[in-house]
C-alpha cells in the first residue's frame, strides 16, 4: 500500500509532537523551546525527507538520533 502525501504528513506531524513531548519530559524544556530544538536539528530535516523512512518510526527510536544530536551539541 502506497500512502497519499497527506497520510505522509499526518505521520510526520503526530511523530513531531511525540517528540517534543519526550523533550519537555525528559529535558525539562518548555513546549517553544522544545519546538525550537526540533525544527533546528538535523533530526527534523530527516524526519521531512520521505526518502529516509524516518517519519513511520516510532518516536523512540527517532528520538534516539535527536538525543545523540542534543548530547553532542549539533542542535541549534
Amino acid at each position: 500500500m502506497r500512502l497519499k502525501p497527506e497520510q505522509i504528513t499526518i505521520l510526520q506531524e503526530d511523530l513531531c509532537a511525540e517528540l517534543v513531548e519526550i523533550l519537555m519530559n525528559e529535558w525539562h524544556y518548555s513546549m517553544q523551546e522544545s519546538l525550537s530544538i526540533l525544527y533546528n536539528s538535523d533530526t527534523f530535516t530527516l524526519i521531512q525527507d520521505i526518502g529516509t523512512g524516518l517519519y513511520y518510526q516510532s518516536a523512540g527510536y527517532v528520538y534516539t538520533f535527536l538525543e545523540e544530536e542534543l548530547k553532542k551539541g549539533k542542535v541549534a
